[in-house]
């Protein structure tokens, strides 16, 4: 199989259980850390990426379907992927019906979507990828633009991968909301040591060896909205990007 049919298989099987926009974003978000590409994986690629898909898509799938779509994504890596296709052809494929309290649990398009307040516990980069892909999602089923969905899985990315670095983790929550306007309020909290030379850090004049207040200032430029606290007991950050 070549290497670009082989996403085409990947994507083929994730939306018999989820939308194609979920199925591409936790696709290239799975991707992302294993340095690959749409285009560059192959059979040799293959069982690396399916070991990192299946716990990519718990927050998509429900959890009695999971087995299904552990076992139809093993099956891709057998002599016998070729005929998958002709089993199940794209465009047979069943309508998704996501858990209840998954962020996305409907369409951007359908009227009147019911999206949750949802929060993820971040403590390695797989994690920090699916608060990503998450946020991205409830951004897009809430109406966003592609760029207001780009600002906001940025911001999520860089406070969670700062959670990481600098408090050994912490939690990521998305809270939607519809009145008096559409928007997607972030908090990112941790029990880190907390951010020295915080003003400075948000004014642009400050920079640490490590690097440490960079992420926090572009979510600063990204944000509509912004707050910060921190302190020994730790920190956090609220955002809003309007929609």
């Amino acid at each position: 199989m070549s290497r670009g049919s082989m996403c085409t298989e990947l994507l083929r099987v994730l939306q018999q259980f989820m939308s194609e926009t979920a199925a591409r974003l936790v696709l290239r978000g799975t991707l992302e850390p294993l340095r690959l590409s749409l285009e560059s994986v192959g059979s040799a690629e293959l069982p690396r990426v399916i070991e990192a898909l299946e716990p990519a898509t718990r927050h998509f799938v429900d959890p009695a379907r999971r087995p299904q779509l552990a076992a139809q994504l093993r099956t891709l890596a057998t002599p016998a992927a070729s005929a998958m296709s002709a089993q199940y052809p794209a465009a047979a494929k069943p309508s998704p019906t996501p858990p209840q309290g998954t962020p996305v649990v409907a369409p951007a398009a359908s009227a009147g979507p019911e999206v949750r307040a949802t929060t993820y516990l971040v403590r390695t980069e797989s994690d920090a990828s699916h608060a990503r892909l998450a946020a991205r999602m409830m951004c897009e089923t809430l109406g966003g633009r592609g760029y207001e969905c780009q600002k906001v899985a940025t911001a999520v990315s860089e406070l969670a991968r700062n959670q990481i670095a600098y408090a050994g983790g912490g939690t990521i929550q998305l809270a939607p909301e519809q009145t008096p306007r559409r928007l997607l309020r972030v908090r990112a909290e941790d029990q880190g040591r907390g951010i020295p030379d915080l003003e400075r850090v948000l004014s642009g004049t400050y920079r640490s060896k490590t690097g440490m207040g960079l992420g926090l200032l572009g979510v600063k430029r990204l944000a509509d909205r912004f707050d910060v606290r921190t302190g020994p007991s730790g920190t956090q950050v609220d955002f809003e990007v309007w929609l």
